[in-house]
């Protein structure tokens, strides 16, 4: 096997497994944790920002980052809002799960990631691309989706809460 097929087949055969448990895990209920909404995501987004700020974009990448952002923002909330959630009979804790088109989302994006990592590694002389901007957008769309994905589960989820006397 030449090492091109091995470079793409290899991380393939090792995300499939650890997508297919993952899947399985999302579309059971399990227990929510609000605070751990909110303090993941300010985590992702602290990271992100101490990544960004380490080695600033340039001014001419805005666009990159805006389209990134505006997607991820979209995505997230979209991803957010699939997501079930009820209160447990018996002991009135929240519990959510995923739902198959949530999924499908992150199916998708780990897809999408394989093939633009494949493509631009292939042609990212040809196409001029900058590997370091792609990183720097890929951090902020990731950072974003899954923090607008946990604020709105919470902004849910507490809606949901009953009222403590």
């Amino acid at each position: 096997m030449d090492p091109h097929t091995l470079s793409i087949a290899l991380p393939i055969l090792i995300i499939l497994p650890i997508l297919y448990f993952r899947m399985n895990k999302m579309l059971k209920p399990q227990r929510l944790k609000l605070r751990n909404l909110l303090i993941r995501p300010a985590l992702m987004i602290f990271a992100a920002g101490a990544l960004l700020a380490a080695s600033p974009p340039q001014l001419p990448d805005a666009p990159w980052f805006a389209v990134a952002a505006v997607l991820a923002i979209g995505g997230g909330w979209y991803w957010g809002k699939l997501t079930r959630l009820h209160l447990h009979p018996e002991d009135g804790t929240l519990m959510s799960s995923g739902s198959m088109a949530g999924v499908i989302v992150l199916a998708l994006l780990v897809v999408l990631r394989l093939g633009l990592r494949a493509g631009i590694g292939l042609e990212a002389a040809a196409l001029h691309v900058n590997a370091a901007l792609l990183t720097d957008v890929s951090i902020v769309f990731t950072a974003l989706l899954f923090s607008v994905r946990g604020l709105e589960i919470f902004l849910r989820a507490r809606r949901m809460m009953p009222e403590k006397p």
